[in-house]
């Protein structure tokens, strides 16, 4: 399977070179005349790569529906992959109960009341990944610490390899509070190209991933 980065760039340069057989694509700077004909090349086609982001980033800002809508999305498409997986997944969605918007919505697996997942974005102000926005999906198990969340620690770098990504905690301030999360980031080009097909993929890994450990533990 190819890098998304590889894939992407190959289908932009099979449209750029479209583009340039239809004569739809012009120089619109001045080219060195000593330059060599391959660096032209490349400027030319990095001009219409960015000319291109820009087209997209406004049409995506047009279309794109409110985040709420994006999460009920994503919801339905994972609910269906889970089970398809033998998973029953619910979730309950106020925004479409009392018409509200909602940034987080929370997702059951288990009967048991107060350990549950849920989906949302975030912008951590601390920590590895300050700064930036994410879409997140935690695992809570807020007041379980020897129960669940200190055995689930000890399969943590199990689940990572499967899931092919790292799992955050909170920071250690919080985790003092008593709340107790693992957590998977997606960058925010999920969000602004409002991409379900794989934030639903991801939330159904991430369930399926790290229920048995939890089963195990007894969480019903």
């Amino acid at each position: 399977m190819l890098d998304p980065f590889i894939e992407r760039f190959s289908q932009y340069k099979k449209e750029f070179l479209e583009e340039l057989k239809k004569g739809n694509i012009k120089a619109s700077f001045d080219f060195d005349v000593n330059a060599d004909s391959k660096k032209m090349g490349l400027e030319l086609f990095e001009s219409w790569l960015v000319k291109k982001a820009a087209q997209e980033t406004e049409s995506l800002e047009e279309e794109a529906p409110p985040f709420d809508e994006f999460l009920d999305q994503v919801l339905v498409r994972a609910q269906k992959y889970l089970r398809e997986r033998g998973i029953q997944m619910a979730y309950t969605s106020l925004s479409k109960q009392m018409g509200i918007s909602e940034t987080w919505k929370c997702i059951r697996v288990f009967g048991h009341s107060n350990i549950y997942y849920r989906i949302g974005k975030t912008r951590p102000r601390k920590g590895p990944n300050k700064g930036g926005e994410y879409l997140v999906m935690d695992l809570v198990m807020d007041g379980y610490k020897k129960k669940v969340f200190n055995p689930l620690l000890q399969k943590k770098e199990k689940m990572e390899h499967r899931l092919g990504v790292p799992l955050e905690r909170e920071l250690p301030r919080v985790e003092a509070t008593g709340k107790y999360r693992l957590k998977l980031l997606l960058s925010d080009d999920v969000i602004k190209e409002r991409n379900i097909r794989l934030a639903a993929k991801k939330l159904a890994d991430f369930v399926e991933t790290t229920k048995p450990y939890l089963s195990e533990l007894g969480v019903v």
